[in-house]
């Protein structure tokens, strides 16, 4: 088994889209332990990244990001890596960021089966004035500090845009659910947090890498207010989906906060006013998830 890890991008984007995450892996990793996955393309955009990928190209047919991912796990154990990191196609990493991940995964013991960092942004244009801490992660975006922390996946997990797996351990809870996670045109998430939960279910250990970090780029198209509502909304519909939430907290939460975003813009708090309305958003999707799972 190497000790070495081996990283993958799945993508369901042109290569040119993806180009700038690639090159960023490239300047560090050895191409051999570079994968990309297509995700839902067509065979002829899948040969478009194979004449530009660093390294191999797999394609899973099937749109959906949790089937790219179980294709990459597949993979990985096929090159009987230890361990396999997942880095978004719209994820640039920072320097040192390859050396850090093999010295994170030398030194730890086989408790650990979830590494990842921090996700900064790299703004595309100016964010809103309306933007506040408190609804970053609506972003994909994770900073807990500066200090190592081994986290309890039921209150915070690392997020799926810069994070690393134990390859065997992955594979004995089932990889990735397809029932979450993006998938064509469907905005879906938490299919990462089902892992990371699952796999501390069976005793594992979850580490938040400080060194390990990583820019998500932020497109202008994400920073509206809609956009912001439509994916706390998916993001809380998964957290229904999986029972993550009980239909009375987030009762409680659509009610208290609904009309709190309401009373903010009255004062005219921009903030304030998205604070509450994602709030509101994120428990109305929990409570669809839930609906819908019956």
């Amino acid at each position: 088994m190497s000790r070495e890890p081996v990283v993958a991008v799945c993508t369901n984007r042109s290569p040119g889209e993806a180009a700038a995450a690639l090159a960023a892996l490239s300047e560090q990793a050895p191409p051999e332990r570079i994968l990309v996955v297509t995700s839902g393309l067509t065979a002829g955009a899948a040969e478009g990244h194979r004449a530009a990928a660093p390294g191999a190209v797999e394609e899973e047919a099937r749109p959906g990001l949790s089937l790219a991912r179980n294709r990459a796990l597949e993979w990985a154990h096929d090159q009987a890596a230890r361990a396999l990191a997942y880095v978004d196609d719209d994820a640039i990493v920072d320097a040192g960021w390859w050396d850090a991940l093999c010295r994170r995964w030398a030194e730890v013991d086989d408790r650990v089966a979830v590494i990842g960092g921090p996700i900064r942004p790299q703004w595309s244009v100016a964010p809103p004035s309306w933007l506040s801490t408190p609804i970053l992660p609506t972003l994909t975006l994770l900073d807990l500090g500066d200090d190592d922390l081994l986290l309890d996946p039921d209150v915070t997990t690392v997020f799926g845009a810069n994070i690393s797996f134990a390859v065997a351990p992955l594979r004995d809870v089932g990889g990735f659910d397809p029932a979450f996670g993006h998938a064509g045109g469907r905005l879906s998430f938490s299919e990462e947090d089902q892992a990371q939960r699952a796999l501390a279910g069976r005793g594992f250990r979850v580490l938040y890498a400080p060194e390990l970090g990583v820019h998500h780029v932020i497109p202008a198209s994400r920073l509206t207010r809609r956009a912001f509502m439509r994916r706390r909304f998916a993001y809380g519909r998964a957290l229904g989906a999986r029972r993550g939430r009980s239909a009375a907290r987030a009762l409680r939460q659509v009610a208290t906060s609904g009309p709190g975003a309401l009373v903010a813009l009255a004062r005219r708090d921009p903030k304030l006013f998205m604070e509450r309305a994602v709030r509101a958003a994120e428990n109305g999707g929990v409570l669809a998830g839930r609906a819908r799972r019956g």
